[in-house]
């Protein structure tokens, strides 16, 4: 009787320690139902992601097996970026998209394990604020942010350090605006008095700046181009005096409005293209030399308006505006008065329409069946997309580097001013736009006075 007593007791304790060990393989400090790296049925797996495609902030579920229940141990990346785990069971994890994923695809690790998922195709939102000057008042008065005054400011660019300067048209001013929106005046009369000396302005329309920093400006109603060095002084270096179309040197030389200007600083070519809207022509001034000769570069030689396609001289416009370089050899530009996107071909000297025709408004087309009315302004971003002031549509309007035309911002129905996102904001007459980089667009939203920026993520 001794002896079957212990081996009960023995047959007690081998029971006890197996179902100890079951226990142990049973699950681990993940929650795992079966943690065992040996067997292939205990690794996790994924069968599901949805949804695939959203903005910022989606939720996204994914569903599979063995992903445990300790959130610390597993992440999701939407195109290499970490992603927020807002919740794990053993079958389903939901995430949170982050901020500017990109398009690419979901990736995930489980305790060690690597998951690959499907791409996830991201969809970019346009949040509108107004980041200077008072809307729907015009004035003329420095300060911070919206307690700022601008009268109808018409372009800006963007120098080295982050500071914006403000074509001020109403106010015979460029203005400057620093990256924390303190406004102050740069250049111009501080009283907004016209003027034709150095250091004065008549309605001041278009800028371009060059890699030093120096700004070259429009000054339309002076029918002259002035340069502004980074200390602030002035000086003209073409045109001036009666309205004309004269080339030559540059103090000989006559422009008729001109409304914008496109620094070119390539080797040997270093140059400043005018839009000499009156003359219907686009004119060029050689920065080589102190001479800044003048000749037009495309368009008639005495006045005469068109829309006619073909060889720089052949090429008609109608009140030429805002330009860009479009890569190497290549200027965009807005024909304001024919509602249309032309191309310039600067390696094969030739004239072409990049979009648009007949003036309205169509939604996501392609760029040869889209509409614009008054388009004024033109910016390139680093990744393809050309992003086009539409303004008498009040919109902003974005071609793909598929050619594919869509409206990110503005209600091309009526003008007005609107923050929020990009399908509720509104404007009213875009005039200028650039793109400044890490995804924002800063706009001069002429009849509201304001300068207005849209934030890409």
């Amino acid at each position: 009787m001794k002896t079957i007593g212990i081996l009960r007791l023995r047959d007690i304790c081998l029971l006890l320690v197996l179902l100890s060990l079951a226990l142990s393989c049973g699950s681990d400090d993940n929650g795992m139902d079966c943690p065992d790296p040996t067997n292939a049925n205990c690794n996790p797996t994924l069968s599901s992601v949805a949804p695939v495609t959203g903005p910022k902030h989606t939720q996204v579920t994914i569903t599979g097996e063995n992903f445990g229940t300790d959130a610390t141990k597993v992440s999701v990346s939407f195109n290499g970026t970490p992603g927020e785990v807002l919740g794990v069971t053993d079958r389903e994890v939901t995430v949170k998209v982050p901020v500017g994923a990109n398009t690419g695809p979901i990736t995930m690790e489980v305790d060690g394990f690597d998951l690959t998922g499907p791409k996830f195709v991201y969809e970019l939102t346009y949040t509108v604020e107004t980041f200077a000057g008072t809307p729907g008042e015009e004035g003329f008065l420095d300060g911070s942010g919206t307690v700022a005054q601008f009268n109808r400011p018409y372009d800006l660019v963007m120098d080295s350090k982050g500071n914006l300067f403000v074509a001020d048209f109403g106010n015979n001013a460029i203005r400057k605006i620093t990256p924390s929106g303190q406004v102050t005046t740069f250049a111009g009369d501080s009283g907004g008095r016209q003027g034709e000396g150095n250091g004065q302005f008549y309605r001041p329309h278009g800028l371009a700046i060059d890699s030093d920093d120096n700004i070259y400006v429009a000054d339309s109603r002076n029918h002259r181009i002035v340069k502004i060095v980074p200390d602030g002084d002035c000086s003209t270096i073409a045109g001036g005096g009666a309205s004309g179309n004269v080339s030559g040197d540059g103090e000989f030389a006559r422009f008729n409005y001109p409304t914008a200007t496109l620094v070119e600083e390539e080797e040997g070519n270093r140059a400043l293209y005018v839009s000499d809207q009156n003359n219907h022509a686009i004119r060029k001034v050689s920065l080589n030399d102190g001479r800044h000769t003048v000749s037009t570069y495309a368009g008639p030689e005495s006045i005469e308006e068109g829309d006619t396609n073909g060889s720089l001289s052949g090429a008609r416009f109608s009140g030429p505006w805002g330009m860009a370089k479009s890569g190497e050899g290549t200027i965009l530009l807005a024909d304001y008065g024919n509602h249309r996107i032309r191309v310039i071909d600067q390696d094969a000297g030739t004239v072409g329409t990049f979009a648009g025709g007949e003036h309205g408004h169509v939604g996501d087309v392609p760029r040869s069946q889209a509409r614009f009315w008054g388009p004024t302004d033109i910016s390139m971003a680093g990744d393809g997309n050309i992003y086009i002031a539409d303004g008498l549509n009040h919109c902003i309007r974005q071609i793909d580097p598929d050619g594919h035309v869509t409206t990110i911002a503005g209600n091309p129905r009526f003008g007005g001013h609107k923050d929020g996102s990009g399908d509720v904001a509104e404007f009213n007459f875009p005039a200028g736009l650039l793109y400044g980089g890490e995804g924002e667009i800063y706009i001069t939203d002429s009849k509201n006075h304001a300068i207005r920026k849209i934030t890409i993520d």
